[in-house]
């Protein structure tokens, strides 16, 4: 008796007794017999498993009711099993005459399939042209019983060899790849870890309209376990890369329903499917089916907006909300939208939270500049100061823990602008509105200074100020880069060395 938990002698996996179904779903029992046999050694003809029976019950009956059982059963016996003894040398190796052809007339190709080595010489020998004899036997032998071929795509090693007739499949055996997935729990396949590849390099090798099959068929499935797992995610990155829109539709009116968005946007693999959706619908306005991807996008920004305050305050969901407001292009209207719907009026709030604070430090940095007076004036004068501590809200985001960093974005955007690092031509009125916030903030900061020494985020605030250290005398023109007596960093450096410090903590490494 061998225990899959870990149980048990390897030898157990060679047991000279066939196995029958014991009460134990874990375990197999082995006849007990007599005299012991040697250990059974498969060919592809035993895979029909026809004439492989215990009492009066077939093992082909059994594995078509437990498919998933005995296909992983087979893989686990398969990656340990060794070559044949004929198909190596004294050193342990492959033989060097060997042909592809004693190998399937050996009966030995499963064998060969499932082993690193093994498939590795399939690999070199592999008859590519698909009207070859060789190839369609091959074709034939690996995909002609379920079991076999849901097993070898969800092998370490047996992955590779259908690759290689995905890469290399005409278009009659594209087709019936894309029915053999589908008949062999493709949703099994998508979520499998080797198995995910097959399927991802099927949609991107096959004809458009085979292709486009199989993603059909995948949106029969249940849709939504397939946009939180880190290797079906692959799968559905390649068909919104690879495919026309009309292909993925679905998805996103999927994700436009609000439950739907908040699930996917709050996993840490779905918030980086949303934010390629995003890429792809809003990209190249001038292809001819942009008005399509147009509705599409505005039906996914509605979802959006509608769920920003709940998107802004989640660990993986708040890059989401960020990547609408740093897009360009077409998504400037929902940047602002988002900024004046959203955003205003809940800023001293949103500031405060981990996440969220991230969402309005991006605002800042990226908001047109009549929305960008909007916030800085909500900062300044928007709240009404706490009663009992005669507290107002740049007063209160001072000495945040989070709500420090906006304090530093206002102060670096003021700087970039008075310093004439800005890209546009600054206006003298709007260069004396820049020069306003810098000394409310600079005049709040000196009142507050030997408080705010005893922090790391205080100290470096004050740092922040002292880069403009010349007086500023305001004229009708904007000054001139040749006037600025120390280089300053980038306007956006306080921000990406934030969001670093934050990926540092999240799965956004790659």
């Amino acid at each position: 008796m061998f225990n899959f938990a870990g149980q048990g002698s390897q030898s157990a996996l060679y047991s000279p007794h066939p196995f029958v179904k014991s009460n134990d779903p874990c375990r197999l029992t082995a006849l007990t017999q007599s005299t012991p046999k040697e250990p059974m050694n498969l060919t592809p003809a035993d895979f029909g498993l026809a004439d492989f029976s215990v009492g009066s019950e077939s093992f082909a009956d059994f594995s078509a009711n437990n498919s998933s059982f005995v296909g992983n059963f087979q893989s686990n016996v398969r990656s340990t099993r060794l070559l044949p003894a004929w198909a190596v040398d004294a050193s342990g190796n492959i033989r060097d005459d060997l042909t592809l052809a004693d190998v399937v007339l050996n009966g030995s190709l499963i064998d060969f399939a499932m082993d690193r080595t093994g498939v590795k010489f399939l690999e070199r020998h592999f008859p590519a042209e698909n009207d070859d004899e060789m190839h369609r036997i091959l074709f034939d032998k690996l995909t002609e019983h379920s079991a076999v071929f849901t097993s070898l795509c969800r092998s370490a090693a047996g992955n590779f060899i259908i690759q290689k007739f995905v890469e290399h499949a005409s278009l009659e055996e594209q087709y019936r790849l894309v029915e053999t997935m589908s008949e062999n729990g493709l949703i099994e396949l998508c979520l499998d870890k080797f198995a995910c590849r097959v399927v991802q390099l099927s949609i991107q090798k096959f004809d458009e309209s085979n292709a486009m099959k199989l993603v059909e068929k995948i949106s029969n499935l249940d849709f939504l376990p397939l946009c939180t797992d880190q290797c079906a995610i692959h799968v559905l990155q390649k068909v919104v890369k690879i495919l026309p829109v009309s292909a993925w539709s679905f998805f996103v009116k999927f994700l436009c329903r609000d439950d739907n968005l908040m699930t996917v946007c709050q996993d840490k693999y779905g918030c980086r499917l949303v934010q390629q959706t995003i890429d792809k619908l809003s990209d190249n306005p001038k292809s001819p089916c942009f008005n399509t991807r147009l509705q599409l996008l505005h039906g996914l920004m509605t979802s959006v907006a509608r769920n920003c305050f709940r998107l802004s305050s989640n660990e993986f969901a708040n890059y989401v909300v960020q990547y609408v407001i740093k897009s360009s292009g077409v998504m400037e209207m929902y940047r602002d939208t988002i900024i004046e719907k959203c955003l205003l009026r809940n800023i001293l709030s949103m500031s405060q939270d981990k996440y969220a604070s991230h969402v309005i430090e991006g605002a800042f940095l990226f908001a047109p500049p009549h929305l960008l007076s909007e916030m800085m004036e909500e900062i300044f004068d928007g709240y009404v100061k706490d009663q009992e501590t005669n507290r107002d809200a740049l007063d209160i985001l001072l000495f945040h823990q989070y709500g420090n960093y906006v304090i530093q974005q206002m102060i670096s955007i003021c700087i970039s602008a008075l310093l004439g690092k800005e890209e546009r031509k600054m206006l003298p009125t709007e260069m004396r509105l820049y020069a306003k916030w810098f000394d409310r903030i600079k005049n709040r900061v000196n009142r507050h200074s030997s408080r705010l020494e005893r922090f790391s985020s205080g100290k470096k605030i004050i740092e922040s100020l002292q880069k403009l250290s010349v007086p500023m005398t305001m004229t009708n023109e904007p000054m001139p880069l040749w006037a600025v007596p120390t280089p300053l960093m980038d306007i956006t450096a306080q921000f990406l060395n934030r969001q670093n410090f934050q990926k540092q903590h999240s799965v956004f490494d790659d």
